[in-house]
């Protein structure tokens, strides 16, 4: 019996598409190995700017998060942290949610601006069709190009996404030396994020990093050429190019963090800066101790996310 699940989960792995894809590409996996270490080594040596004394820019950006009502408790962690950590000036903080009697009070309570998903872009949630297995993937997409939709809500050049459920655990500046900070996951890249970046921009980049670290400071004008490029052989929004370039049989087939990083990094190097993401992932239940335990992540993370999958 042991041998026939260790036989199983073998071949589990052996047909996942990462497992196969740096297996077909020892470099680029000895690549990603190195750089993630080397990361790791700049924090050792002091190099790491976010972990650096007294960080900070005057720089001033606009903060983005999007958010559901299962969010609710960990929210006002998320925005407190906002405005206690992140060092820069900072315009507005957009909630973008369904509409929600609780998140709508906790932005008049806490000074963010609201902002009803169903009004950012001229799709909804309802017009997208995302189903894997039984399993609704469509408010998962949804968010995610919710996150580019608010840019036209933003009046000023810079403005950081973030998920809901992530708080900001030590002082923090996304651009130093004028490059966009860029934090990069410890993990594999997400290969079906990198076949649907490829097709939509008709390139072969390689999966050499993973940038999907549950936030992102955004250059308008960045994202703005990023859209000109999607929809330039089409004849649709950039949206619908998305929806169409997606593997409906994957789980998790795009990434508005890996697809605007790689973006970058390919078409803007001169821009951008690596750090690692020191991010740990906990149980809603230790919000229970969350102030004594934020101090203590504080010393060596940059974020504590509280994620709640359902």
């Amino acid at each position: 019996m042991k041998i026939m699940k260790a036989c199983t989960k073998i071949k589990y792995y052996l047909s996942h598409k990462t497992v196969r894809y740096y297996l077909s590409k020892p470099l680029t996996f000895l690549f990603n190995r190195a750089l993630v270490l080397h990361l790791r080594i700049k924090k050792i040596l002091g190099k790491d700017v976010n972990f650096s004394p007294n960080v900070s820019s005057d720089i001033p950006i606009d903060v983005v998060l999007t958010a559901v009502e299962k969010d609710y408790d960990v929210m006002v962690y998320a925005i407190n942290s906002i405005r206690k950590n992140i060092k820069h000036p900072i315009n507005n903080i957009f909630v973008v949610s369904p509409h929600s009697e609780k998140i709508i009070a906790i932005c008049r309570d806490y000074g963010c601006v609201f902002v009803d998903e169903n009004k950012v872009l001229p799709i909804t949630k309802r017009d997208i069709c995302y189903d894997v297995n039984g399993i609704d993937r469509s408010g998962w997409l949804f968010q995610q190009l919710l996150k580019w939709g608010i840019a036209r809500y933003v009046e000023g050049d810079y403005f950081l996404v973030t998920d809901a459920d992530t708080v900001f655990c030590r002082p923090q500046v996304f651009i130093w030396e004028e490059k966009i900070i860029f934090s990069i996951n410890s993990c594999l890249a997400h290969i079906p994020y990198l076949e649907v970046y490829n097709k939509m921009f008709k390139e072969n980049i390689t999966a050499s990093m993973n940038f999907v670290s549950h936030h992102s400071l955004i250059k308008k004008s960045i994202l703005f050429d990023l859209i000109k490029k999607i929809e330039n052989d089409s004849k649709v929004p950039w949206f619908k190019v998305i929806l169409n370039s997606i593997d409906k049989n994957e789980t998790s087939s795009f990434s508005e963090y890996d697809t605007y990083g790689y973006f970058v990094f390919n078409n803007y190097r001169e821009e951008c800066m690596l750090e690692h993401w020191f991010n740990l992932s906990l149980s809603r239940k230790k919000l229970e101790n969350f102030d004594s335990l934020i101090t203590k992540c504080g010393l060596k993370y940059k974020t504590v996310s509280f994620h709640s999958y359902k």
